[in-house]
């Protein structure tokens, strides 16, 4: 879809003001899912006005994450901390990237405060609602994005990932989302969450995910964690062998099962291998997750603790205990990291991936809470997602939907490859897309277009 857009607009059968005219009528017209935040109706349309027609993404109109920096404009990171910021001074990487590449910045998505949630919900802006089922969340932390483009506003639209905020909205809005290889984008504006956040790409189909990934991927001057882009492979080859795992935590919810399952069977009767396997990550992984990332987020608002009595129950939490972090813990939990990433590695060899739900949980009401239960296990905060283990790693992988839950909200499978071979995953993705299609949008919305 976004290919085909972009060259119209090339070959001068589509003019980019047009684009940008539709992708506002559309934002207007769906302001009740409160997606967008933030709207730069005059800049994008003059901009549109003077489009040189040129790029891989020519003339298509993009929203932006609300953590994403975009020069001249506020970044909120959905936090009454920053509710009056300056205007930033430069763009984000993959900002820039896309700017370069032809795109159109419309405006904002919501994310929850910090990015640090899976439910796309603030004091700032209000709850994010899901075009499937608006009772439900489209998940988060780039639940705003994922809700725009799963209800067609615009064609393109930034996702981030640092546990699973680019999968976990993929899979309740029915889309691809997609989480490289740790370092495969680089960063010129230093995360929060220092190793495990990287910018992702979401779309409705594989090839429009492609087609951004080809935009965004690339090293960056002083990210010390970046690839050079022939370092990582993206093109999408099919699998030989799939190792299913039912779950990285204790349980998984019935409906969510039932369409994992189907999807097995799917993959198998397309002729792939597959080979049950016990899971290599469990809930520990969570628990050191959370160690080094409640530190990070701590350190980095240090100089605001007088007013983090302001910050979301969640976020606070978070940074009450990371304060607390001992040395001892941080490291200890970093060397987690290198031991789980070798068992990853020793499984995922030669052309393999590796399958789980991207959620064990089926989806949770828009203002929260996120689930604490799957399956048989209930009061356990980390049991809803398998997601945050991949960003511990550094391995890529991508959530194509797989189904409904109960609640008519999406549910993805998640495929993991092994790391730097990305394109493996995406090979799955697209025999998935082709054996078990999925719709472009959510029911009652129509793909982004002029017709």
């Amino acid at each position: 879809m976004r290919d085909l857009i972009a060259r119209a607009v090339r070959a001068g059968e589509i003019d980019p003001v047009l684009l940008v005219e539709e992708s506002l009528r559309r934002i207007a017209a769906a302001t009740d899912l409160n997606a967008v935040v933030d709207v730069y109706a005059d800049d994008a349309l003059s901009e549109a006005t003077t489009h040189s027609r040129k790029g891989a993404l020519a003339g298509l109109p993009v929203l932006v994450k609300d953590m994403a920096r975009v020069a001249g404009r506020r970044t909120t990171l959905g936090s009454k901390l920053f509710a009056d910021a300056e205007p930033d001074d430069v763009d984000d990487i993959v900002v820039a990237r896309l700017k370069a590449a032809g795109a159109i910045v419309i405006g904002r998505t919501n994310s929850p405060e910090f990015g640090a949630a899976a439910v796309t919900t603030n004091s700032l802006h209000g709850s994010t609602r899901n075009p499937w089922n608006p009772f439900f969340s489209p998940g988060g932390s780039s639940g705003g994005s994922a809700a725009a483009l799963a209800a067609g506003l615009v064609p393109l639209a930034t996702t981030s990932d640092g546990g699973g905020s680019t999968r976990i909205p993929a899979a309740f809005c029915g889309l691809v989302g997609y989480k490289p290889t740790m370092g495969a984008i680089g960063r010129n504006v230093l995360p929060r969450w220092i190793g495990f956040s990287t910018q992702g790409n979401c779309g409705a189909t594989v090839a429009d995910v492609l087609l951004e990934a080809s935009v965004t991927l690339g090293e960056a001057h002083g990210d010390f964690l970046s690839i050079p882009r022939a370092g990582v492979e993206i093109e999408p080859l099919r699998p030989t062998k799939v190792l299913v795992c039912r779950s990285f935590r204790d349980d998984v919810d019935d409906d969510i099962e039932d369409a994992f399952e189907r999807t097995v069977s799917v993959i198998q009767k397309s002729g792939i291998t597959v080979e049950r396997v016990d899971p290599p990550s469990d809930k520990s992984t969570g628990l050191h997750w959370f160690v080094i990332s409640a530190a990070e987020l701590a350190q980095s608002l240090l100089h605001l603790q007088d007013r983090w009595g302001e910050c979301e129950d969640y976020v606070q939490t978070s940074l009450n205990f990371g304060r607390d972090v001992s040395v001892a813990q941080y490291i200890a939990a970093q060397r987690e990291r290198h031991a789980l990433s070798a068992r990853f590695d020793s499984l995922l060899y030669g052309n393999t991936v590796m399958v789980t739900p991207t959620c064990n949980s089926r989806s949770w009401p828009a203002e929260g809470p996120m689930a604490n239960s799957a399956g048989k296990v209930s009061g356990d905060s980390g049991i809803a997602m398998n997601t945050a283990d991949l960003n511990f790693t550094g391995h890529p992988a991508v959530s194509v939907p797989m189904g409904l839950d109960q609640n008519g909200v999406p549910c993805g499978i998640q495929i993991i490859a092994p790391r730097f071979r990305d394109g493996l995953a995406l090979g799955l993705a697209q025999v998935l897309e082709t054996e078990q299609p999925w719709p472009l949008v959510a029911q009652q919305y129509r793909p982004f277009g002029l017709s």
